[in-house]
């Protein structure tokens, strides 16, 4: 299938639908191939090998030689080329290729073609031009138009030129069979100038030639030939039909490949959109994380703000208590230093004399009159007693006043508490 597809992708490369059938120079629907060459360069051995091909392919396959390929041509053959009785000169020699020419197109070239054949000769009107013109002398253009009369003006659409030395081409005769005809007997002179005479027809045109070194493989050969053939010959029907039908193939698999990236497209816009929201979704579930951490951070400083403050008050309000606490202790401290010095005063001035005092007199006598030594525990109790009744009420008066100490004379005026012995 791939052979029939590049056919006719080389057919239609090479302009070949325009030499199609109703074209402009063509009176028949078939195709004309002409094998050229040398005796020896291998032209049977091609046209069986291309005849195989193109039947392979799906053509209708003539193939046929010059001369011999009708009755006549066989008697022809025989007197032109093996006849050794009849010494034939180069016109009679042209004159009998001419007409075997004439009958091989009306009973065999021109029905093919007109059927539609590929028709594939082994040598025909060039062979005529190089043997008869270039090797034996005759006018090239007088033996043309003897062909061309015997062709109706029929031409090959190819003429396949396998150009081998003739030394060689000799050496692979005398190898094959070991006989000569006529014309494959003749000197290495008159077949260089076939040979010259056929490379020279092949330069005028070019473009209906195809020269190949026939040195070359078989199957190098063959290759060539069929890829010019490629772009000489239309498709056939077959070949139509597939090319049809794999061109519908392609286009199903181009559609399908087309559908296939467009779902995968869309697959992969549907997953990067995905991917997009997924990380939007993330993006924001770590931006809430951040904030409720952030509000959680806050929260725990400020309640550990107020902890400190008030810790902080607290500690204030222990530090005031303290304070207060301690301010009292130091009142009731001056309180009490204030007493003892006032008693100390009130001692003092107990001891002094007073001489307007008879009483104290008296009780210096009394006292004159007992023994000396301390005085006895009873009455140092008694006293102390009287002394501590005497504080507490002069305490009680303090707290009534303001804080600040009374005058000195004040309490130096104010009348001492009598004991009981004053009493």
């Amino acid at each position: 299938m791939v052979g029939k597809l590049r056919a006719l992708r080389s057919w239609r490369a090479a302009g070949g639908s325009e030499r199609a059938e109703g074209g402009p120079g063509r009176p028949h629907p078939g195709w004309f191939i002409a094998m050229e060459g040398g005796d020896g360069a291998g032209k049977s051995t091609q046209l069986a090998a291309v005849a195989d091909w193109l039947r392979g392919r799906g053509y209708a396959v003539v193939t046929t030689r010059e001369p011999g390929a009708t009755p006549l041509g066989s008697v022809l053959r025989n007197l032109v080329l093996h006849a050794e009785e009849h010494k034939l000169g180069a016109r009679a020699e042209a004159l009998l290729f001419a007409a075997d020419r004439a009958d091989h197109m009306e009973t065999v070239v021109r029905p093919a073609l007109e059927r539609g054949a590929v028709v594939l000769t082994d040598r025909h009107v060039d062979s005529s031009v190089a043997y008869q013109s270039g090797g034996r002398g005759l006018a090239a253009d007088e033996v043309a138009a003897l062909s061309t009369f015997a062709t109706e003006g029929v031409r090959p659409d190819l003429v396949v030129l396998l150009d081998l030395d003739p030394a060689v081409a000799r050496a692979r005769r005398e190898e094959r069979t070991g006989e000569a005809d006529k014309l494959e007997a003749e000197t290495a002179e008159f077949h260089e100038r076939v040979r010259a005479t056929f490379l020279a027809r092949a330069k005028a045109e070019p473009e209906r030639y195809l020269v190949l070194d026939a040195n070359q493989a078989p199957r190098i050969l063959t290759g060539a030939i069929q890829d010019r053939l490629d772009q000489l010959l239309p498709p056939t029907a077959e070949e139509v039909a597939t090319a049809a039908r794999r061109a519908a193939e392609i286009e199903a698999a181009v559609a399908r490949e087309q559908e296939f990236r467009a779902a995968q497209a869309e697959a992969e816009r549907a997953r990067r959109e995905a991917e997009e929201q997924a990380s939007r979704v993330q993006q924001e579930r770590e931006l809430a994380e951040r904030q409720a951490a952030e509000q959680e951070r806050l929260r725990q400083a400020k309640e550990r703000a107020d902890a400190s403050e008030a810790a902080e008050r607290a500690r204030a309000e222990r530090e005031w208590a303290d304070a207060t606490r301690l301010s009292e202790d130091d009142k009731r401290e001056a309180e009490r230093q204030a007493r003892e010095r006032r008693a100390e005063a009130e001692r003092e001035r107990l001891k002094s004399p007073t001489p307007k005092s008879g009483r104290l007199e008296g009780s210096a006598a009394e006292q004159s009159e007992r023994p000396e030594g301390p005085a006895p525990e009873s009455e140092q109790l008694e006293s102390a007693a009287r002394e501590s009744g005497r504080l507490e009420g002069s305490t009680a008066e303090q707290s009534e006043r303001p804080e600040s100490p009374a005058p000195e004379s004040e309490r130096l005026d104010s009348p001492a508490p009598q004991s009981e012995e004053e009493s």
